[in-house]
């Protein structure tokens, strides 16, 4: 006999109805029955709109509910802390955003909430989770570059210019207060990656500066607080070093791009902005003829854009559609007991520990160590 659905409910009627609402409903064993935002109103009207059996507008009432099992927790870092401590608190499974949280202290309680609920919880770094980059690793793992020698990632776009706002509705990553900059937005989700691959960081030196100024946005101006480029130098725990460039304000940005080499030749996935199932191309080379600088696609094969019980379709160019899913149903298959759930909150502790030893390490000009 089949288990019931997990019920799901999810807050925030904006990125997360838009990408994590057809995610969720793309899993067999999953049910999205409820809705929250902030009022009465707007929880009735998303409800409406997305066709939610149930609208919530506290999200402490979602998380004491005994008919939903788990949270999928929107909005920026520092509205989201409450939200995840209060499902935790409640017992359930909870999915929480990039950034982890605003802070190393907000970052530590989380983990420690959840390792006493001894629920499922995972963290929304879905690159590691794209079709190319899990084939990509699973090359690496399987020997195709020898031994490895080192990796360079770096995101670099116009998110916002001189000229346009290219993201209005991430304005906030503008407020120190919110726990934005380019390292902790674009460098969380890197780094993730990195530790996915490569496992811990053991020690980081960073640079970091603001560049623009002003973000025009409808007839005003948004003066950012925040480093809109940041630079780090990582040395894992294996010995490997690593290399991360985020920027967010670069003109021209060649977007995504993930190389790893190694004794016997590189490989590198490449994405014009943020990596997606059905952009993120691979390639690789092991020609090691001086001046030979050419690359060769490898495809993706068939077996990396399938899940089981998922029917999203990795060539589908919604936002972040099959990678979400494929994330969600690795928590899904997790809380029923089969496999573990990634990346969990003790990889988004780790991340946060990085990020913010980032940060002293450029305002102090050193290298800083990560706690074990």
């Amino acid at each position: 006999m089949a288990s019931p659905p997990l019920r799901v409910g999810i807050i925030s009627a904006a990125w997360g109805a838009k990408a994590h609402l057809p995610a969720w409903r793309s899993l067999d064993g999953i049910e999205v029955t409820a809705i929250c935002t902030s009022r009465p109103e707007t929880a009735a009207k998303a409800a409406a709109d997305y066709g939610v059996a149930r609208a919530f507008h506290d999200f402490r009432e979602m998380a004491a509910d005994p008919d939903i099992d788990i949270v999928d927790c929107g909005t920026r870092p520092p509205l989201r802390y409450d939200m995840v401590m209060a499902a935790l608190g409640a017992g359930k499974h909870v999915y929480n955003g990039i950034p982890f949280a605003k802070d190393l202290s907000d970052a530590r309680a989380m983990t420690d909430a959840w390792r006493k609920a001894g629920t499922v919880a995972v963290v929304d770094a879905f690159m590691q989770a794209v079709p190319g980059m899990v084939q990509m690793k699973a090359m690496v793992d399987a020997g195709w570059l020898g031994e490895v020698f080192g990796a360079d990632i770096a995101f670099e776009v116009p998110l916002f210019s001189a000229a346009q706002t290219n993201v209005p509705g991430y304005v906030w990553f503008a407020d120190p207060a919110n726990g934005a900059s380019a390292g902790r937005n674009l460098g969380s989700h890197m780094l993730h990656l990195l530790v996915h691959f490569f496992g811990p960081v053991a020690s980081v030196t960073s640079d970091m500066s603001l560049a623009l100024k002003e973000w025009p946005l409808d007839g005003e101006i948004i003066r950012p607080e925040v480093p809109d480029r940041a630079s780090m130098l990582l040395r894992h725990a294996s010995g490997l070093p690593t290399r991360v460039e985020a920027n967010w304000g670069k003109i021209g940005g060649e977007g995504f791009r993930f190389s790893v080499w190694g004794s016997k030749g590189r490989l590198e996935a490449r994405a014009p902005v943020f990596p997606m199932a059905h952009d993120t191309r691979l390639f690789g080379t092991r020609d090691a003829a001086l001046g030979t600088a050419a690359m060769d696609e490898i495809m993706v094969e068939a077996d990396y854009r399938a899940v089981a019980g998922c029917h999203a379709v990795a060539e589908r160019p919604e936002t972040g559609l099959f990678a979400l899913a494929s994330i969600f149903a690795a928590m899904r298959d997790a809380i029923n007991g089969e496999g573990m759930a990634a990346p969990d909150f003790a990889q988004g502790l780790h991340v946060q520990e990085v990020v913010e030893a980032a940060v002293r390490a450029s305002d102090e000009r050193r290298w800083v160590d990560i706690q074990a």
